[in-house]
């Protein structure tokens, strides 16, 4: 039995993966239109790669994705002369810049195939993509050392992918490919590609970010025809978007926060009538549902739609289509709470690091090492033996960064955040003052 037909759903309408480049994209992001003028005004008019800068779980690639999407809808209805196309998929950071440069290329050449029709009804050069794509879909071997032929000569690779097949390209002659294709399909001022560089905060420190953006500077952030968007989370892409070598090539960041609470209802009725395949569905969590779990989920979008549906899929479809509305969230509200019972028992703490836990959660869920004084502590050294034990338990996570010790690099997970509820709310034992 196909679980969500059955209740009148042609697929989950809690899906937590990014929003899609698309009309449908469009028409689910909710309570984000400020953000997405502000977006697509950099996109368009700016000469930076634009930086967002918000907590994790905020929707920061959904809305880089609807941007994109909106400004290419835009040159199809012929209101600007500027074309923007967005990369197949937001290109995770990695440590390995050379690895990370790699994608980069690659995902440019899968947009250029990806777009081909598009761009020549749009008067755009197209490339001739014939040997690329053969090379791109011909099994690939990884290794150092190999020699392998291209249309610009023969050449060797130290590392990375080599076609198996007849048709290869150099390193260098890949690159320089798609650099000509860029410049080619979207001179100054016409538009161009739009990339997600996303999760800068896996890098932990700014130091260790600020490295590898500078090594990526010349050969990815400096393309023609490339509009990239860097998102990050706990502060680190406001940290090194103001570096020396980044002057210039990066915005001031834009700040996202979580939706606005009032736009809840309509963000999940929104989903809910999109994914609808008859009148008489019925929602595992209603909207009005969704804004409890939003809250006890501190405005975090991901993990509330993760719960929604985990507790879908907790239940069997009887459960939905035998109970009432009132019913359902009732039952919705017990399983939360049941969660967060669990989640709480499974930490063992001192009362110390217990009030820093809530002290974090009324101070807003993250803080610097340099707010120490704030939480009652001597020293920075104090507070981190407390947070040190607050890690071991996952409910928070921190970034050390001796750089910057003002960056709000310290964050209630949520993990954290339902064990706040739990304790909040007295679920599993009574809260002692203090504890």
């Amino acid at each position: 039995m196909n679980f969500w037909p059955e209740l009148g759903f042609g697929s989950n309408p809690y899906i937590v993966k990014p929003l899609p480049s698309s009309a449908d994209g469009r028409a689910l992001l909710v309570g984000r239109d400020a953000d997405l003028k502000s977006l697509l005004r950099r996109i368009e008019e700016g000469d930076t790669h634009v930086v967002l800068e918000g907590p994790n779980g905020v929707g920061k690639t959904s809305l880089v994705a609807v941007a994109a999407w909106v400004a290419s809808d835009r040159f199809r209805q012929k209101q600007t002369n500027q074309l923007y196309l967005p990369l197949p998929e937001p290109l995770q950071i990695k440590e390995d810049a050379s690895e990370f440069i790699s994608d980069c290329y690659f995902a440019i050449a899968r947009a250029f195939l990806d777009n081909e029709d598009f761009l020549r009804r749009g008067d755009r050069k197209t490339p001739k993509t014939r040997e690329i794509k053969t090379w791109l879909e011909s099994p690939v071997t990884k290794g150092r050392g190999i020699n392998i032929s291209t249309p610009f000569g023969g050449g060797g690779m130290t590392g990375g992918s080599a076609s198996n097949g007849s048709v290869g390209f150099s390193n260098a002659g890949f690159r320089a490919t798609i650099r000509n294709w860029l410049r080619e399909a979207f001179p100054e001022g016409t538009g161009g590609l739009v990339g997600v560089i996303d999760n800068l905060e896996l890098l932990e420190t700014s130091d260790a970010a600020r490295r590898l953006l500078e090594e990526i500077r010349d050969p990815v952030l400096q393309l023609t025809g490339m509009r990239w968007v860097l998102c990050g989370a706990r502060g680190i892409a406001r940290s090194v978007a103001a570096t020396p070598r980044l002057n210039g090539v990066l915005s001031d960041p834009i700040e996202i926060s979580p939706v606005a609470h009032g736009y809840i209802p309509d963000l999940i009725d929104a989903r809910l009538r999109h994914y609808s395949i008859r009148p008489n569905s019925k929602a595992p969590v209603s909207a009005g549902s969704f804004e409890h779990v939003y809250d006890v989920s501190h405005k975090n979008l991901r993990d509330s739609l993760r719960h929604a549906q985990s507790f879908a899929a907790d239940r069997d479809t009887n459960f939905f289509l035998s109970r009432t509305e009132s019913e359902i969230a009732t039952e919705f509200a017990s399983w939360l709470e049941g969660l967060a019972v669990k989640h709480e028992a499974s930490v063992r703490m001192q009362p110390r690091t217990w009030k820093l836990l809530e002290d974090l959660a009324a101070f807003g869920g993250t803080c610097s090492p340099s707010d120490f004084d704030q939480f009652g502590f001597n020293d920075r050294a104090h507070m981190r033996k407390n947070v040190v034990e607050l890690e071991r338990y996952s409910v928070v996570i921190s970034s050390k960064d001796d750089d910057d010790q003002r960056r709000r690099s310290i964050e209630i997970t949520s993990k954290g955040w339902l064990v706040h509820y739990s304790r909040s709310q007295g679920l599993s034992s009574p809260v002692i003052p203090g504890i």
